[in-house]
């Protein structure tokens, strides 16, 4: 380990982040795939039935994002974080005496609601931590921890499924919400308020949350980075999301295919991200730009490449589509965590809740919408042509992004926060 990282890990209260992280996620993927064979195997839900369960979490997490974030800028982060996991560890236990669908969608409902609160936390208290010239390694130390459980989760799951009752997995998952919380509990206090002075902390204690919403998205708009990033970002998750959620459909037209094919390109394609990641925690990226164009383009042709390959009925497919899903996502952890590092970066502590929460709620939005979408395409011109279609609009946008890559690197418009707070002031 390079003495960097090794500098990284010795921050205690970074540690403590990470692995409480570490164990609500791989918590979270145990219970996931529980709740589907629950509802898909033994209660044999049609698939719009099982579609809703992915719904009841993400429509929270889509609405509530920039309102969370306001709340994970007022309020102290911590007791935030620790007050969610603890609500979220009796919302899964609930799931162990759920009898009927409406059940499992109110809890995931409410477990969606929870995650939308404690994200932006999360992210904020990171900031926090973490130092500027160390953010790129924390984000791709987290996104590790991230992509790294959904591919140990659910094989895990999958284990315990065979050997034990899926109450039993629930109750895993709920008492791992309850160890994140305990973690949490020594974490350090903000101090960010100590930034407020005067007359600004009087007014700041008037404002509406509608006024620091507003706040947020002035100051969003005034850093052209994440700005126009987050233009870039909604539309190729939109785009991407189109085929990615066709996978299965487009496998489907192989001769060879199998199960095993698609747990293993599934696996694969959690190892491209990966090692995204991994290089990321070692290699510093000065221009993050750069890297999101190129890994936009990375993923497009690896997508594509997978379509062509269906398409002509390639012998092999175990070898060159794991491939290619490890190349395709790979591309994608070169988009996603240089611009979430260069966000922690760019944004100041006491607005970093309201940054990410907006943020986090654009990308939610692409995510349904983009398989909405590709499912009408799929349905009228074929699943092989959606994933044609949706690989070469990869490919253009991140030409596009090429060329219009100047606003990205402007400096830092003059922003005068509404609350005329000095520290906002000094960004």
């Amino acid at each position: 380990m390079e003495p960097s990282s090794r500098k990284l890990l010795s921050n205690k209260p970074y540690r403590l982040l990470i692995s409480s992280q570490l164990i609500s996620n791989l918590g979270d993927w145990l219970s996931l795939l529980a709740v589907f064979t629950l509802v898909g195997l033994k209660w044999n839900a049609t698939p719009f039935e099982v579609s809703l369960i992915v719904l009841s979490l993400a429509i929270p997490m889509t609405l509530l994002g920039p309102l969370s974030g306001v709340f994970a800028d007022r309020l102290e982060r911590k007791y935030i974080m620790i007050a969610s996991d603890i609500a979220r560890g009796f919302i899964i236990m609930g799931l162990v005496f759920a009898e009927d669908l409406w059940h499992i969608y109110t809890l995931l409902f409410l477990l969606g609601t929870c995650s939308s609160i404690f994200n932006p936390a999360k992210n904020g208290k990171l900031k926090e931590i973490v130092p500027n010239h160390h953010m790129q390694q924390a984000a791709s130390i987290s996104s590790l921890i991230e992509n790294g459980t959904k591919i140990i989760g659910p094989a895990l799951s999958g284990f315990l499924l065979a050997i034990w009752d899926i109450q039993i997995i629930f109750i895993i998952d709920s008492l791992s919400f309850f160890i994140s919380a305990f973690l949490l509990i020594k974490l350090p206090i903000s101090h960010i308020h100590q930034f407020e002075t005067g007359t600004g902390t009087k007014k700041n204690q008037k404002q509406s949350i509608l006024q620091e919403l507003t706040e947020g998205l002035i100051y969003i708009k005034s850093v052209p980075f994440i700005f126009y990033g987050i233009i870039l970002m909604a539309v190729m998750m939109l785009v991407l999301q189109m085929a990615d959620s066709q996978f299965v459909l487009l496998f489907r037209e192989l001769k060879e295919v199998s199960s095993s094919l698609i747990g293993t390109v599934m696996t694969a394609s959690g190892g491209g991200f990966i090692i995204a990641g991994l290089i990321l925690s070692k290699v510093q990226i000065n221009k993050p730009v750069n890297s999101m164009i190129a890994g936009c383009f990375i993923l497009g042709l690896g997508f594509g490449s997978i379509a062509l390959l269906t398409q002509f009925q390639t012998p092999y497919p175990f070898i060159w589509a794991s491939l290619l899903a490890c190349l395709g996502s790979s591309g994608a952890g070169f988009v996603f965590i240089p611009f979430q590092s260069t966000v922690l970066q760019e944004t100041p502590a006491e607005m970093s809740g309201r940054t990410l929460g907006t943020i986090g709620s654009i990308m939610m939005f692409s995510s349904l919408v983009g398989p909405l979408t590709g499912g009408v395409i799929g349905s009228y011109l074929g699943v092989t042509s959606l994933f044609l279609i949706s690989s070469s609009g990869l490919c253009i946008i991140s030409v596009i992004a090429f060329f219009l890559r100047k606003p990205f690197g402007r400096e830092k418009e003059v922003y005068v926060a509404q609350s005329n707070r000095g520290a906002q002031r000094a960004t």
